[in-house]
């Protein structure tokens, strides 16, 4: 009927309370496993009928050494604040990061860049179902999402290296290389030195 009758959702919001009171007095977090030391005390409500009538009757649950059942919590109770500020912030970036390559890439014609943009867009809905998964298990350290962000950094970094490659070069810039370039001004710098 509601979470309040469901035991495993009850502990879920009693770890998540816990985990927040927990970082308020622990703002550095309290390293990997720390909620093995959490302890709390809940009321689970529970439904008992009898023919027609229906009464509610509360149980007293104590419960120990509860998982976080959250990738947030998880890595908010185990790495702190700033812990988890770093860690939102690479997610933030990877989406990002892959929303600017899929809008620059959405319409190019060319043969060369044309994989881009699904690819992109394959890379950030990958990330979008495991943060929508991540909301209710604690998953924030699986491999499978580092190597998702590992492989995010290296595409864009990829994408800004063509970019820099075929991007016009400034006419200062030309004007510049030529006078390095060119055996006359060479001459001329020196005659201008001696």
């Amino acid at each position: 009927g509601s979470f309040q009758q469901d035991e495993s959702a009850s502990t879920r919001i009693a770890v998540w309370s816990w985990t927040l009171d927990y970082v308020a007095e622990n703002p550095r977090g309290g390293g990997f496993d720390a909620f093995r030391g959490n302890a709390f005390t809940y009321d689970l409500p529970i439904e008992q009928k009898s023919g027609n009538t229906t009464a509610v009757k509360r149980v007293e649950v104590t419960d120990e050494g509860r998982a976080y059942h959250s990738a947030y919590f998880e890595v908010l109770g185990e790495q702190g604040i700033i812990g988890f500020a770093i860690w939102s912030l690479l997610q933030l970036t990877g989406l990002w990061q892959m929303g600017w390559i899929r809008r620059k890439y959405q319409n190019r014609t060319g043969e060369d860049e044309q994989w881009q943009a699904p690819l992109a867009t394959a890379l950030g809905k990958a990330q979008i179902i495991y943060l929508v998964g991540a909301l209710f298990t604690g998953i924030g350290y699986q491999p499978f999402m580092l190597m998702l962000l590992a492989v995010q950094i290296g595409f864009t970094t990829y994408v800004k290296q063509c970019e820099a490659k075929h991007a016009p070069v400034p006419s200062w810039k030309r004007r510049q290389q030529a006078a390095q370039l060119s055996p006359d001004a060479a001459g001329k710098a020196k005659a201008a030195g001696a």
